[in-house]
C-alpha cells in the first residue's frame, strides 16, 4: 500500500531532487520501489532505545532523475530497469537479473507450452515450430537486403565466393531443396526447445549454406553434413560433462548465463549490441567503398573489409552476427537484452571451448571474431562463470 505521508528520507530525497530539477512524489518513489527499480530505504537505530530510522542508499538520487526523466504511463518496469543498468545507474541486482531472464527466456513459446505431461516431447516441440514459423514466416528474411546487395555487387565483379584457397575444403552440399525463412525459423524453435537432440547435422549445415550466397564454399556446412565419423554434436564434451551445445532447453543454459554472469559482464553485453550495429554498418560502408575502388582500378589484396566479409562467410559466425544487426538496427530494451544474452552466450561457448580444447588456436581469434564479440570473450575469460570454473580441463 502507498503511504500517505512521506518518510522524512523520502522527504529528504524528494527534496534532492527537486534541487535538481525533478519533481518526483512519494507515491512514484513507493511505485518504483514494489516495481524494484529503486532500493528500499536502510533502517538503522537511532541510538538510546529512540527506535529507528530510515535513510536513502547514496545511489537512489541519480535513479530517482532518471526515473523522473524516463518513467511514464505504459513503460514495462522490466525495460526501465534494463535501460537505466544500461545507461550505468545502480538498478537493485535481483530486478536486473530478472529482466534480462526474461528477456532471454520469455517469448511467444510460454503461450504455447505443454500444459502438462507430453507423450512426445520431439512432436511436441516440431508442432510448436511449424506453428511460430508460419505465424512469423511472412515477416522474416534470410538476409537483409544490404547484405544480398552487396553480394550481387561481388558477383558482378567476378571475385568467386568459392576461393580456391577454401573450395577444397566443401564436398558440395547434397540437399537440393530450397531453404526459406520458414525453415530458418523452425530450426530456430527446434534448437531454442530441445537443443542438439531435435537437431541433425543436416539441420546446422543447411543454415550455414543459407546464410552464404549462392556458390560460396562453406566448409563448416560441408563437415556437418559429410561428418566422417565425428562425434554427433551432443556429445562433444570434456569428459567432465561439459558440453558445447545444449542437450535439451537451451532457456535453461540462457537461464543459467544469466545468473552466473557479472554485473559488468551483463552491462559489456548491452553495450556490446550497440557495437555490433556500429561493426556492421562500418563494414558494410568499407565493403561498398572497397568494392567502388575496385571497379577504379584498386587490387582486391588491398580491400581488408572484403577479406572480413569472405571470413564470414566460411565460418558462418560473423555473418550471422551480421544479418542480426542489420536486420534490427533500434531494439527495444527487452529485444537488445535478448540479444545481448545471445552473446554473451556465445562469448561463453569460446570460453568453454577453451577449457575443452586447451591446446587450440585460440591466439588467432582477434582476427576471427568481430572486436566486440572478442572483448566480451576476453571479459568472461577474465572471471569464468562458476559452471566452467567447476570442470577441469
Amino acid at each position: 500500500m502507498v503511504r500517505r505521508q512521506a518518510s522524512v528520507a523520502d522527504t529528504a530525497l524528494i527534496a534532492a531532487a527537486s534541487e535538481r530539477g525533478a519533481a518526483p512524489t512519494a507515491t512514484q518513489l513507493e511505485r518504483w520501489r514494489a516495481a524494484g527499480l529503486l532500493p528500499r530505504n536502510e533502517q538503522r537505530g537511532a541510538g538510546r532505545g529512540r527506535g529507528s530510522v530510515s535513510t536513502t542508499p547514496p545511489e537512489s538520487i541519480d535513479l530517482v532523475m532518471w526515473l523522473s526523466a524516463h518513467a511514464r504511463p505504459g513503460r514495462r518496469p522490466g525495460d526501465l530497469a534494463l535501460e537505466a543498468f544500461g545507461a550505468g545507474l545502480p538498478v537493485p541486482e535481483p530486478t536486473v537479473r530478472r529482466a534480462f531472464r526474461a528477456a532471454a527466456t520469455g517469448s511467444r513459446l510460454d503461450a504455447l507450452l505443454e500444459p502438462g505431461d507430453v507423450t512426445d516431447r520431439s512432436e511436441w516441440i516440431a508442432g510448436v515450430a511449424q506453428e511460430l514459423a508460419a505465424e512469423h514466416s511472412g515477416r522474416s528474411v534470410l538476409l537483409p537486403q544490404r547484405i544480398r546487395d552487396i553480394d550481387a555487387r561481388i558477383a558482378a565483379a567476378a571475385i568467386p565466393f568459392a576461393m580456391p584457397e577454401v573450395a577444397p575444403f566443401d564436398k558440395g552440399t547434397y540437399d537440393t531443396e530450397p531453404y526459406t525463412s520458414r525453415n530458418f525459423l523452425t530450426t530456430a524453435v527446434s534448437a531454442v526447445l530441445g537443443g542438439t537432440s531435435e537437431l541433425s547435422e543436416g539441420d546446422l549445415a543447411a543454415v550455414a549454406r543459407a546464410m552464404a550466397p549462392p556458390g560460396a564454399a562453406v566448409p563448416v556446412a560441408s563437415m556437418l553434413e559429410y561428418p566422417d565419423d565425428d562425434p554427433q554434436l551432443a556429445h562433444i564434451n570434456d569428459g567432465h560433462g561439459l558440453t558445447l551445445l545444449p542437450t535439451g532447453d537451451a532457456r535453461v543454459d540462457l537461464d543459467r548465463i544469466v545468473t552466473e554472469a557479472s554485473l559488468t559482464q551483463l552491462r559489456a553485453a548491452w553495450q556490446a549490441v550497440d557495437d555490433m550495429r556500429r561493426w556492421a554498418v562500418s563494414l558494410c560502408d568499407t565493403v561498398e567503398a572497397e568494392l567502388d575502388g575496385l571497379a577504379a582500378g584498386k587490387p582486391l589484396s588491398e580491400c581488408a573489409a572484403l577479406q572480413q566479409w569472405f571470413l564470414g562467410i566460411i565460418l558462418g559466425l560473423n555473418r550471422v552476427l551480421l544479418r542480426q544487426a542489420l536486420l534490427e538496427p533500434a531494439p527495444p530494451a527487452s529485444a537488445r537484452a535478448s540479444t545481448a544474452v545471445m552473446l554473451l552466450s556465445l562469448a561463453t561457448g569460446i570460453c568453454r571451448l577453451r577449457v575443452m580444447v586447451p591446446d587450440g588456436r585460440f591466439e588467432l581469434l582477434p582476427v576471427l571474431l568481430p572486436p566486440f564479440l572478442y572483448e566480451l570473450t576476453e571479459l568472461v575469460a577474465a572471471d569464468l562463470p562458476a559452471s566452467l570454473r567447476a570442470n577441469p580441463a
